[in-house]
């Protein structure tokens, strides 16, 4: 099975006075998200696992559009809670997955999960790995075979 991890898109500036749980997406981090959402690979049926910030709901909201996906709200993928340990007991059995999330948090999830290594995502990127027939993440037990970044993505689409 494989499962992608994606760092929402380009967000907007920290305005005075608004937590940063608010902060929205951009037009060019919709854009990131849009292209980004026809190269996963990725099967139907998917659930698409998103942080609650508004950034990140966006942002699966896209890929949910163009993958035909169902979003669910996870807590644990909030940036102070994200870690392999609190997503070990979530079963994606019989379903591909999409994390939505947060760096440094969904990078470190990615690194634990293919075993080490230093994996950084920015804005609208995506790590997908293999974990074979598991239906859990856990460490090390992953392969990574695909690594998307932005500035990239306009040549494949074209």
């Amino acid at each position: 099975m494989i499962v992608c991890f994606v760092r929402h898109g380009r967000a907007e500036e920290k305005k005075p006075g608004q937590s940063d749980f608010d902060r929205r997406l951009t037009e060019e981090g919709r854009r990131e998200i849009e292209i980004l959402s026809k190269v996963l690979p990725i099967e139907s049926p998917v659930t698409i696992y998103t942080s609650p910030y508004k950034r990140a709901v966006e942002s699966a909201e896209i890929l949910s559009k163009e993958l035909n996906g169902e979003v669910v709200v996870l807590q644990e993928l909030a940036p102070d809670l994200a870690s392999i340990d609190r997503l070990r007991t979530l079963s994606i059995r019989g379903r591909s997955a999409v994390f939505v999330g947060h760096a440094p948090s969904i990078e470190k999830i990615v690194s634990e999960l293919i075993g080490g290594g230093n994996v950084r995502l920015k804005t609208g990127s995506a790590a997908c790995v293999d974990i074979g027939d598991r239906n859990a993440l856990d460490r090390s037990i992953g392969v990574l075979i695909y690594l998307v970044v932005p500035r990239y993505l306009e040549r494949i689409v074209r």
